[in-house]
């Protein structure tokens, strides 16, 4: 495998089909090891130590990043000073932040039957992830974006044609269901259909794991999927839109952060960008102040955030400290061009 700036070219010894889904599949139910969900009960697997487990169900995205010195006003046509063609989709992006992160992650995600299909394969296959599950549609292309990178502040503008990642099938949810219930944390977001998120959300949620819902982008049946949640991570926007309260300052932070509890979630944690994140829990809030640095791109920023902030919490963190690692982990992330270009997680101990 050869690294490119932007993304990989393929090697001649890659195996792609060993990453199908019906393969891993296999591999699955031929593992004796691996115990069915009824000789392992709720309680009884929650009281055992956490061996830092985190399922996430997400997107990949072909993502084609073009930097501006500005970004075009409508019918204004600019020269792009770079352009590129990476990997990313929130899903992708989150697990590979997890993995990068120190936590044993299987990421589940469905892909199309086109050219962008081997570059999906190869990429995931690369990123450390520790079990990928890759389902593959017959009847929509791999997901992908178009990103335009404003040079001058580092702000993106996406536009998302969400393909294969919204044709997830209950079938394909059941099969993983193993998985789902090995684990300590399931990390899902909403660039899937919601009927296969809310599966697996139901799944994680009967077999007491932990269920965190990355609400993005803001879908209409979010407020039905919070009585699985048991953390959920808006930014200011989603939280917005979760509560009808226009989020502008920590007060009304606040107040979404009170509404959306009284919801149903135990735990909130609202990320605000430049003015760090807020959380509650238990009733207390606590802030986490934003960590100074050179912003390049914030393309991937939250998806940085939530992969650290899971990843620290199933290795034992209280979520103060998980928020605290996961924020100085994005500030390392806007740093760096592209989604998927996330940072050693050695360089977070100097930042903090």
């Amino acid at each position: 495998m050869i690294r490119t700036h932007g993304g990989v070219q393929i090697s001649a010894e890659f195996d792609a089909d060993k990453y199908c889904l019906d393969n891993l599949l296999s591999q699955l139910t031929s593992n004796a090891s691996l115990s069915s969900p009824s000789a392992q009960t709720p309680s009884k697997r929650r009281g055992n130590e956490m061996n830092n487990k985190v399922f996430i169900l997400g997107s990949f995205n072909v993502d084609i990043v073009s930097t501006l010195e500005r970004f075009p006003q409508p019918g204004e046509t600019l020269h792009a000073l770079s352009n590129n063609i990476g990997a990313g989709g929130k899903g992708a992006n989150q697990a590979y932040a997890t993995a990068k992160a120190g936590a044993n992650v299987t990421f589940m995600t469905k892909i199309g039957k086109d050219q962008f299909s081997h570059f999906a394969k190869e990429h995931l296959a690369t990123t450390g992830i520790n079990n990928t599950i890759i389902a593959e549609s017959d009847n929509s292309p791999t997901g992908n974006a178009l990103i335009y990178v404003c040079q001058q502040t580092g702000e993106n503008m996406i536009a998302v044609h969400s393909g294969a990642n919204t044709e997830i099938t209950q079938q394909e949810i059941i099969q993983a269901e193993q998985h789902i219930v090995g684990a300590d944390l399931l990390l899902t977001q909403l660039e899937n259909n919601i009927d296969a998120v809310k599966r697996a959300m139901q799944i994680a949620h009967a077999h007491g794991v932990s269920v965190v819902l990355n609400p993005a982008p803001y879908h209409n049946e979010t407020p039905s999927l919070l009585e699985y949640v048991d953390m959920v991570t808006p930014n200011e926007t989603e939280a917005s839109l979760m509560t009808g309260i226009e989020v502008t300052d920590l007060d009304s932070a606040k107040q979404a952060a009170i509404k959306i509890s009284q919801m149903g979630v135990n735990k909130v944690v609202i990320t605000r960008g430049a003015q760090g994140v807020l959380l509650y829990e238990n009733g207390r809030f606590s802030e986490v102040a934003a960590v100074k640095c050179v912003v390049t791109d914030t393309t991937g920023a939250g998806d940085a955030f939530n992969g650290a902030l899971v990843a620290q919490i199933v290795k034992g963190d209280s979520l103060l400290d998980a928020a605290r690692f996961a924020n100085a982990y994005a500030s390392l992330a806007v740093e760096r061009e592209g989604a998927a270009n996330m940072p050693d997680v050695s360089l977070v101990a100097a930042r903090l």
